[in-house]
């Protein structure tokens, strides 16, 4: 199992869905490394303000070059309950676009 570690800012989301967005993160990323196997360690760094949000990521030790990655945060939300959802995140639906 691949080490995951995230630091997340949140300006507009409430504390308690914060904690199951990140948990959604988290849990994506590393069903990512089990299933692809080519990192190990991810230093993962979210940011929310106005409903805008980016993800960027350093793996194995590499940073990942470009701007933050654009997140759809409804779909997020979304995944924080549904299976369905969660593997559209994971199939990097959510990893499109902001909200």
């Amino acid at each position: 199992m691949a080490e995951v570690n995230l630091t997340a800012a949140f300006s507009t989301v409430p504390a308690a869905e914060a904690e199951e967005i990140k948990r959604v993160i988290v849990e994506t990323v590393g069903q990512i490394a089990q299933e692809d196997g080519t990192f190990k360690r991810a230093k993962l760094v979210f940011t929310e303000s106005d409903e805008r949000c980016g993800l960027t990521a350093e793996l194995d030790g590499v940073k990942k070059e470009g701007v933050p990655l654009q997140l759809d945060l409804e779909q997020l939300e979304d995944a924080k309950t549904s299976a369905g959802a969660r593997a559209r995140t994971r199939g990097g639906g959510a990893f499109v676009r902001c909200a």
